[in-house]
């Protein structure tokens, strides 16, 4: 298992697996839950070699078909990219919060999501939404997908370099 990222994030007695292969977050986010794919504002500002992240992470939408909640600034990036009816505009913390309320009937009123896929966020900031849907709920299985190791995400990335980052994504789009 990876070290977090952040040195200090001890999450106590449950912490989330560092996934290095890029097979078994395919396999993941290809069940049939109904998912939501979070994208943060970091994703506009990161790229690797001459791609946005944010690009990387809308081929993972659209490849998943799922809700996507764009964060930050970057529903003005997302909106000709994704799916008509797909996109949502929310803050991470007003998402965070819904996904915590039981009763929530989801972005399109069909329900309560079961997996929640977080990527292009700082560290220290997503690293408590996932806490707070880690310690408040049981039916939110979290996905990080940034480079970083998250303890308190069901799943994440070891901490990687950008380019066996780039890779990472690479492949787990090939493999969805």
């Amino acid at each position: 298992m990876a070290r977090p990222y952040q040195k200090a994030n001890i999450p106590g007695p449950e912490m989330g697996t560092s996934v290095s292969d890029p097979s078994v977050i395919a396999n993941l986010l290809k069940t049939p839950k109904k998912k939501v794919l979070i994208i943060g504002a970091e994703s506009l500002n990161w790229e690797l070699g001459e791609k946005k992240v944010a690009d990387y992470f809308i081929d993972i939408a659209n490849k998943i078909d799922c809700h996507v909640v764009s964060t930050g600034h970057t529903y003005s990036y997302l909106k000709d990219k994704i799916e008509l009816g797909k996109l949502y505009d929310m803050s991470l913390i007003n998402i965070t919060n819904r996904l915590c309320d039981k009763e929530w009937s989801g972005l399109n009123g069909e329900g309560q999501y079961s997996m929640a896929i977080f990527g292009g966020h700082l560290v220290f900031y997503v690293s408590q939404a996932l806490s707070r849907i880690k310690n408040f709920t049981n039916w939110v299985k979290t996905v990080e997908l940034d480079k970083y190791s998250h303890p308190n995400a069901r799943f994440s990335l070891p901490n990687l370099s950008d380019e066996d980052w780039k890779l990472f994504l690479e492949s787990l789009i090939e493999k969805l």
